[in-house]
């Protein structure tokens, strides 16, 4: 592998560390602030909620803008999921629907109608088959790209791992509630805190991602070889 070929496959990551570190940083300074002023900042509609929606929308217009058009039409389901994440952030999986999409009783419960039942279920079924066609085109080629520490792949591997930061931290006291564990409130702060910070830094994450995509190929190219 050139000198230039490599650095494809390893610059950027002073970025994608850089983010990640700007993301517990919020994180830490948003901790510290008055009760008032984190209620207002976390609250639903708030300034960090907005900010997720936008970085989802921000991400799908990099695809369709940075991407060659071929690439972005040929990988559609990264702007779908990019679409999806903005509505659960906007609550649109549980607004318009009875239960809520993702519930099982929005299926079985008699004060669902069925014509309620069957648009839910073309959706979900349309979100599964989706997820299910990105795994099957994507999930060894990341794999093989995250071992060789591509800068891109590990922008989207924190952005995955701040999705298992938020589902962890959402509720955190109730779901450690069965085990005998009660948190106090300063823990339960803090886990919000972690929760909603760590929303925006998945769309931020999944940015980077989009630009180093784009990017570290023309640095790369433009770059003299070193190559024997």
């Amino acid at each position: 592998m050139t000198a230039s070929a490599q650095n494809t496959v390893t610059d950027g990551k002073a970025i994608v560390f850089g983010m990640t570190a700007l993301v517990f940083a919020m994180m830490a300074v948003v901790a510290q602030l008055p009760m008032p002023m984190q209620d207002s900042l976390l609250a639903e509609g708030g300034p960090f909620e907005t900010l997720s929606v936008v970085g989802y929308g921000l991400c799908i217009l990099l695809m369709f803008v940075l991407w060659p058009a071929a690439s972005a039409a040929r990988r559609w389901y990264f702007a779908v999921f990019m679409a999806l994440f903005a509505a659960r952030e906007l609550d649109l999986d549980k607004k318009p629907f009875t239960e809520g999409l993702l519930k099982a009783r929005q299926f079985s419960s008699d004060g669902v109608s069925l014509m309620e039942k069957g648009v839910a279920g073309v959706i979900l079924l349309a979100i599964i088959t989706t997820g299910l066609i990105l795994l099957r085109r994507e999930t060894w080629g990341f794999i093989r790209w995250v071992a060789k520490g591509a800068a891109p792949q590990l922008a989207v591997l924190i952005g995955l791992l701040f999705i298992v930061v938020y589902k962890l931290t959402d509720g955190l006291a109730r779901k450690l509630e069965p085990f005998g564990i009660t948190l106090g409130q300063d823990q339960i702060d803090l886990a919000y805190v972690i929760e909603e910070v760590g929303e925006l830094g998945i769309p931020l994450m999944f940015a980077v991602a989009i630009y180093l995509t784009y990017r570290l190929p023309r640095l790369a190219a433009a770059a003299p070889s070193t190559a024997p």
